[in-house]
């Protein structure tokens, strides 16, 4: 089957793109009636969390204890474990996904086509995605993954800022055209995740809030706060946002042209996974 082949069906939601890595990976499915949302097992596991490189004003890299760094919330780098293998979407969710749930298009970048991620959705306006995308699954409890699930799947194991050369796997700022591009492109990551780092900022489920500096497990977030995280950069960012450790936030009502999402899913234990 040709490799185009092959990507038609799995964006209208057919079967998911071959895993990298370890042929013990899992695919599965999300159903929307309309379409799937193909879902990948991502391993539980320990990593560190975080940068202790620095940004300053002319967007450099330098490692250094006495500046003022403009990334300041991606340190401590600290331990993190999650404790429980869990399931992530293996693409952003698509404009053609969200109109078969919510029955419109809010995105700036239709001509991008249906197959590009969503965007122009808030956070708020993601909560209503997945209440009625729960209401039609039997198998799965649909919600947005923490920041630690979020830069645990990016990094699928890489201790660098990338999980390859950067023009490789993300749509960033030096790509033609400034605007989304169909999902799945690009080269995955080690656990076979598409477009974890550009094309659209993915917003997290928590609050965004200071780490800690020392290690925890299954960290959910600040407890309170007034923003979201929003984690991998887009398709107008400069290289130097493109990474797995790149923090970002927004108000929980606020939408741009530059933020989607991915799901995470829990099994119900009512019914098992439907498998491919």
């Amino acid at each position: 089957m040709s490799a185009f082949r092959l990507m038609v069906l799995a964006l209208t939601g057919l079967m998911a793109l071959p895993l990298a890595g370890s042929a013990r990976q899992q695919s599965d499915y999300v159903d929307l009636n309309k379409s799937r949302l193909i879902i990948v097992k991502i391993p539980a596991g320990t990593f560190r969390m975080g940068s202790d490189l620095v940004i300053h004003a002319d967007d450099g890299w330098q490692p250094c204890s006495t500046c003022s760094p403009r990334n300041d919330v991606e340190r401590p780098v600290h331990q993190v474990t999650i404790s429980k293998d869990f399931w992530m979407g293996q693409f952003d969710v698509t404009q053609k996904q969200w109109q078969d749930v919510m029955g419109n298009n809010p995105s700036y970048n239709v001509a991008a086509g249906p197959d590009a991620p969503v965007e122009q959705v808030s956070w708020k306006d993601v909560q209503s995605f997945l209440a009625k995308a729960n209401a039609m699954q039997s198998a799965w409890t649909v919600r947005l993954p923490t920041e630690a699930e979020w830069e645990y799947a990016a990094r699928a194991g890489s201790a660098e800022e990338t999980y390859g050369p950067l023009d490789e796997i993300a749509w960033y700022k030096a790509d033609e055209g400034r605007t989304t591009h169909p999902v799945g492109q690009k080269k995955p990551n080690a656990f076979g995740l598409y477009d974890m780092l550009g094309n659209v900022w993915q917003l997290c489920q928590g609050w965004f809030g200071p780490y800690r500096d020392d290690a925890v497990i299954d960290p959910l977030g600040a407890p309170t706060g007034d923003k979201h995280p929003t984690r991998g950069g887009c398709y107008y960012c400069d290289a130097i946002h493109e990474r797995a450790a790149r923090r970002n936030r927004d108000l929980e009502d606020h939408s741009s042209r530059t933020i989607g999402f991915r799901i995470g899913a829990v099994p119900r234990k009512a019914a098992a996974p439907q498998h491919q």
